[in-house]
């Protein structure tokens, strides 16, 4: 897997330098230069490129080792980073025997997102990265890689949530407000603080027009899709603002962390909670364009190869695959892709039962006996298996029965 995720990053990026240009790559490319040289990341630059940068100052920064190479070398390392970061990341999170078919099954959502120079797969990456480290208690990296996640595109904090399963809840906090500080901080190395200032109050007026209720949906395969708020417009016509759909899925993700704190100690039960995370991310995304998928659908592949066989499951990552993934490509007559495909939003309609079922799961309504094999790596120096659930905030059944079993002895 990870031979065929190296190749498909270099594969793709000679595509999209040699035989044709990709305008993000050129919008990542020259916001560094605009970082140095003072100038303002989120103006116009018809010259360079079409559309606007929209992602922090920071993220402009760490593109420099990308935007100082050439063309093509620069894509293929930037191609290259986002390919292992998301093979990092399940690797680290699952097993073998699991990371594998996970892998299999992200692997075209991510050569997707590669095509069109995004950031989704790294983000994606660094978000089961961070909650991997989670499960290790290093929180030092946890909070890093969510952080770097988080200064590329927001919606990553949403992996913080791990943070309720961390013994030391308040440390973990300090820290990340710590690291989160620190990327805020880190253009200073280049630029003055005043200008600092200048980027981040752009940067903050151009993400507040993308709040507006009222996107152009459906117009074309690379415009917006907009999730469940997308579809919600070009089916009904719904023209609400989009944070009361986005509050009501939120308590619903987080439900199960309210009404199921007896399976904290379960790394099944956490594993798939991230999973779940990751389709949130982009089922309640009202900017959530179609390389964006890309999250949803790594998402549900590690759902799936964590899960207990059952042919409705297959059903349902079968049905997400064709339509999520296949439905993008040029298997798909150009007619029905126009018509059907971006004018009714198909591309968001299989995550909606996967994601309920996901929740379901969480909350014990829908039984999963899961994989017989164990979730969670070990953690470095330690045997072995799931974390046990003592450190997890729950009682550990050796720990009630340890002094019965003295007091017998005795």
């Amino acid at each position: 897997m990870l031979l065929l995720y190296a190749a498909s990053a270099a594969g793709v990026a000679l595509q999209r330098t040699l035989l044709s240009t990709e305008n993000n790559f050129l919008i990542l490319r020259a916001a560094f230069r605009h970082l140095v040289a003072g100038q303002e990341l989120y103006a116009a630059y018809p010259e360079l490129h079409a559309d606007f940068f929209k992602y922090s100052p920071t993220f402009a920064l760490l593109f420099a080792p990308f935007a100082l190479l050439p063309l093509v070398p620069g894509y293929v390392c930037w191609a290259l980073l986002c390919a292992f970061a998301v093979h990092a990341g399940v690797s680290r999170l699952l097993p073998a025997r699991q990371a594998v078919p996970a892998l299999a099954l992200s692997w075209l959502a991510v050569v997707g997102d590669l095509q069109r120079a995004q950031s989704n797969a790294l983000c994606a990456g660094l978000m089961l990265l961070a909650w991997a480290a989670m499960e290790r208690r290093q929180q030092w990296t946890a909070a890093g890689a969510t952080t770097a996640a988080t200064f590329i595109k927001i919606f990553p904090v949403a992996a913080l949530a791990a943070g309720i399963f961390q013994p030391r809840k308040w440390r973990f906090a300090a820290i990340v407000s710590a690291v989160t500080a620190g990327f805020a901080l880190l253009p200073l190395v280049v630029t003055s603080p005043a200008t600092l200032a200048m980027q981040y109050r752009s940067w903050r007026a151009i993400e507040s027009v993308d709040t507006a209720p009222l996107q152009a949906y459906g117009v074309n395969g690379a415009g917006l899709y907009g999730g469940l708020m997308g579809l919600l417009h070009l089916w009904f016509g719904v023209q609400w603002p989009h944070w009361p759909l986005q509050v009501a899925g939120l308590a619903v993700l987080l439900a199960p962390l309210l009404l199921r704190r007896d399976r904290f100690g379960d790394a099944r039960f956490r594993v798939k909670f991230m999973a779940s995370v990751l389709v949130f991310s982009v089922l309640f995304n009202h900017q959530a364009e179609s390389p964006s998928y890309a999250i949803a659908m790594i998402g549900m592949a590690v759902w799936f190869a964590t899960a207990a066989p059952a042919r409705w499951r297959v059903a349902l990552m079968a049905v997400a695959f064709v339509v999520v993934n296949l439905g993008s490509t040029d298997l798909m007559p150009r007619e029905w892709y126009r018509a059907f495909y971006i004018g009714w939003a198909l591309k968001t309609v299989p995550l909606i039962p996967a994601w309920i079922v996901m929740q379901l799961e969480l909350l014990g309504v829908i039984r999963d006996a899961g994989r017989e094999d164990n979730l969670a790596p070990a953690r470095d120096g330690d045997p072995a298996g799931a974390l046990p659930p003592s450190e997890c905030g729950e009682p550990d059944e050796r720990d009630v029965a340890a002094p019965q079993a003295l007091e017998r002895r005795g």
